[in-house]
């Protein structure tokens, strides 16, 4: 295979990349198990170095060496932009008018809860493992940013597995949905300050972290005050049926990119501009561009990023420090989340079942944790094995998510079927 062209090593990656997963998921039985994004980490780790690498060296070295990984990764960067940008465009404000104190507590504790418990595990395992944080990380800025991978919930993901569960329409679904979009606003709130800590020129540079926190919040700002009712008017020109044509796609991505681009330049990653964009679309437009770009954008350009994502997994079978992380994590998370949720929303009045239905929803991870993971590996913050360790995390505890929450809903305590419509009418949206 040594003399394939550069043309057909690019198609014979994408046929494999693209075509793989989905067949995995669709005909080999996966998507009665776990959400296909699951299937699609697994496959880009399978392909990485510790699996194929160690199998097929010499297949491998010709399908995944650098030199054939270059074109990827301009396709991954995209991928992952344009991920980016439809969770925020998922992101819908006024899902959170009118829910009142008790979807706030809660919405709240099932972030904080868990990152405060990742954040006090990540400064312990500073301190036990030091070859677990990053070149560029110190206790403090390694145990926020593990504190974060711990309390992330994927919106998107969520809202696949709330959709083959047949929940997108049941209460508790659209509880968890609204939940989901608070911890997805808060994340982005506190990526931005680790970033910022991240890039400031050394840890204790308070004036350079400050410097691009409040560069990032005052363009969060101009893009709620001035961009986005440039883009309502904009695709009110190009679009006033509301069907997204030629142009108005140009704009949508335009707008993406360059907003991309411009917190790439103050300092902050350049997914959280694409965040940015995607929570400034006009709602009315917000479908409908779903509707061009969410297929393309998860089908066909994500495999390439979970390609690039597994080449940097390395797991080693014999590295204690690393199955130490994983195992803590993933109880950290699972306990965080479930506690964090269940524990307030029995308390603001749900039924017992509804409420452990609505924690174990909550620990879905799914692309968002890889992303940040990636962001925080890029960043110096987590170390290699590290990141490894935690994207198996992210793998595990969003498999569990469906088989857990199936588990919860059969559980029905004595008078259960009035106590849940008690606490339905109590608790209700």
């Amino acid at each position: 295979m040594g003399g394939l062209s550069p043309a057909l090593l690019f198609l014979m990656q994408a046929l494999l990349l693209i075509a793989g997963p989905f067949l995995l998921w669709r005909l080999g039985g996966g998507r009665h198990i776990a959400p296909m994004v699951v299937v699609q980490i697994l496959f880009g780790v399978t392909l990485g170095p510790s699996l194929l690498g160690r199998l097929v060296p010499d297949l491998w070295g010709v399908l995944f060496a650098p030199a054939a990984l270059a074109p990827l990764s301009g396709l991954a960067l995209m991928a992952v932009v344009f991920f980016a940008f439809l969770t925020g465009l998922h992101l819908d404000p006024a899902e959170f008018r009118g829910r009142g104190g008790a979807f706030a507590a809660v919405a709240l504790s099932s972030m904080l809860v868990p990152t405060l418990l990742g954040g006090a595990l990540g400064w312990w395992l500073a301190g036990a493992f030091p070859a677990m944080t990053g070149k560029h990380a110190t206790p403090g800025l390694f145990a926020a940013g593990f504190g974060i991978c711990v309390g992330v919930t994927a919106l998107p993901v969520l809202g696949a597995i709330l959709r083959e569960m047949d929940l997108l329409g049941d209460r508790v679904g659209r509880l968890a949905l609204g939940y989901a979009a608070v911890n997805d606003a808060l994340l982005w709130l506190l990526i931005t300050a680790v970033l910022a800590w991240a890039t400031a020129d050394g840890a204790g540079d308070a004036l350079a972290v400050a410097r691009v926190g409040l560069l990032g919040f005052a363009y969060v700002g101009a893009t709620v005050l001035v961009v986005r009712p440039l883009l309502d008017r904009l695709l009110e020109r190009v679009a006033p049926d509301g069907r997204m044509g030629d142009t108005a796609v140009v704009v949508t991505c335009a707008a993406l990119l360059a907003s991309a681009a411009v917190t790439e330049l103050i300092g902050l990653h350049y997914i959280l501009g694409a965040f940015i964009a995607g929570s400034a679309m006009p709602r009315r437009y917000a479908a409908a561009i779903l509707d061009r770009l969410e297929h393309f954008a998860t089908l066909i350009l994500l495999p390439f990023f979970f390609t690039l994502t597994g080449l940097k997994v390395t797991l080693t079978l014999d590295d204690p420090a690393q199955w130490t992380v994983f195992a803590l994590a993933s109880l950290a998370t699972l306990t965080g989340k479930m506690a964090g949720t269940t524990l307030p929303a029995r308390w603001s009045g749900e039924s017992w079942p509804d409420a452990l239905r609505l924690g174990t929803l909550m620990p879905c991870k799914g692309l968002m944790e890889v992303i940040v993971l990636t962001v925080l590996l890029e960043a110096g913050v987590l170390s290699g094995p590290c990141f490894s360790a935690m994207v198996l995390m992210a793998v595990a505890v969003t498999a569990l998510t469906q088989p857990m929450t199936r588990l919860a809903g059969l559980w029905r305590p004595a008078g259960g079927t009035a106590a849940a419509t008690a606490g339905g009418r109590r608790g209700g949206v």
